[in-house]
């Protein structure tokens, strides 16, 4: 909720009644050269400029700042959420879950948060993130290469291997563009790469036909 295009984002998803919309809780902003701010007043939260800290825990020898050796409170985040949450559900008419930002979910950050998550999912007639809460996750491919054809054999194997149940698959296909160019962070500068070869692989025809020679149902957090 907090990022620059969220109002196109509600355009554009409130005219796909079809499309399962969640609501994605964030405390960080990790990006170098993009930033977001929290929607309340929040001093724990932000760094000297005002934008949400990179990391919400130490990750390896990046240096970036981190939540959880800021002055945050759990009255802040709770504040915080709970806009993020009221207006997503103003802008977004199919909005139907929340999910976490960075980590499977915030109670694995602060188990007090789950609490507050939940009570939110109550209040607001929404579901809380089936992944946080144990529905396992696929993979698909390995991080590298950033190769089209092999995520696709390899998002293939995987399927066949799979025994019958409710499985889920995370990741972030997106259309090759500058703003897209000028994303990154230390440790992970080739953002665009990644993104794009996932849209590939999520539309290819090779993947659609295996999906269909296996039976498998796509579904949506709606349908869970």
């Amino acid at each position: 909720m907090p990022g620059a295009w969220t109002s196109h984002a509600a355009e554009v998803l409130n005219a796909q009644p079809d499309i399962d919309v969640g609501i994605h809780l964030t405390l960080t902003s990790e990006w170098d050269r993009v930033k977001w701010r929290p929607l309340t007043q929040a001093n724990g939260l932000v760094d000297r400029h005002g934008n949400f800290l990179p990391m919400l825990t130490p990750r390896g020898d990046s240096g970036a700042q981190c939540l959880a050796s800021a002055n945050w409170s759990i009255d802040e985040i709770a504040n915080e959420f709970r806009a993020q949450v009221s207006l997503g559900v103003r802008m977004f008419r199919n909005a139907s879950h929340i999910s976490s930002h960075m980590l499977r979910h915030f109670s694995d950050f602060d188990a007090q948060l789950g609490d507050i998550i939940a009570e939110l999912c109550h209040e607001f007639g929404l579901k809380d993130d089936a992944f946080g809460h144990g529905l396992p996750r696929i993979e698909g491919y390995p991080k590298f290469p950033r190769d089209t054809e092999v995520r696709i054999d390899a998002f293939a194997r995987q399927l066949e291997a799979l025994e019958a149940g409710t499985y889920i698959f995370i990741d972030h296909p997106a259309v090759a563009s500058p703003e897209l160019s000028a994303m990154g962070h230390h440790g992970y500068d080739d953002v665009a790469e990644d993104r794009t070869t996932c849209l590939e692989t999520l539309t290819s025809s090779k993947l659609r036909a295996c999906i269909a020679d296996l039976s498998i149902s796509l579904i949506s957090y709606r349908d869970l």
